[in-house]
């Protein structure tokens, strides 16, 4: 019998909730080059945006919105290191390539590329937030420890959206 949990099982969006609204736009448009898709509720009064990202869609939420709106302060707690955003990139080479440009353009970076014994190389590096931020590749193939590919109809879908 089907549950409607099927459904529940694809990340739409990742939203970070941010301090200064107009700062993190800024920050994540020209030192991370991140190409805007969406203001709202208008572009002269946004409080919320999203940008062109394949897969799911990172968005910035204003954390006084989010309290008004939505999620009360008391329940949203301190901000920031709850977590971490990877960015899976195509190459080692593209980590160091990423890296360089990003640390060019003024990013805090924490840790410069770095390769790991079970097979990747990954650097980190903070938003204006303070969010981590890691960008990582495979030496070869998904890595160790894969427990099942995905399937055909998930890469089909991952395929047709990216």
């Amino acid at each position: 019998m089907a549950s409607p949990l099927d459904h529940f099982n694809r990340i739409n969006d990742i939203c970070l909730f941010v301090d200064d609204f107009g700062a993190s736009v800024k920050f994540f448009t020209e030192v991370f080059g991140f190409k805007l898709k969406r203001l709202q509720p208008t572009p002269e009064t946004a409080n919320y945006a999203e940008f062109h990202f394949q897969g799911a869609t990172l968005s910035l939420w204003e954390r006084s919105a989010v309290e008004a709106q939505a999620v009360p302060a008391e329940v949203l707690g301190t901000k920031g290191h709850h977590f971490m955003i990877a960015v899976k990139v195509p190459t080692v080479e593209d980590v160091t390539a990423i890296h360089d440009e990003l640390a060019a353009r003024g990013a805090n970076i924490v840790q410069p590329p770095v390769d790991y014994e079970f097979g990747s190389r990954a650097c980190y590096l903070l938003d204006i937030e303070g969010n981590v931020w890691e960008i990582f590749a495979w030496f070869d193939g998904n890595g160790p420890g894969l427990l099942a590919e995905e399937s055909s109809s998930d890469q089909a879908l991952a395929d047709e959206e990216g």
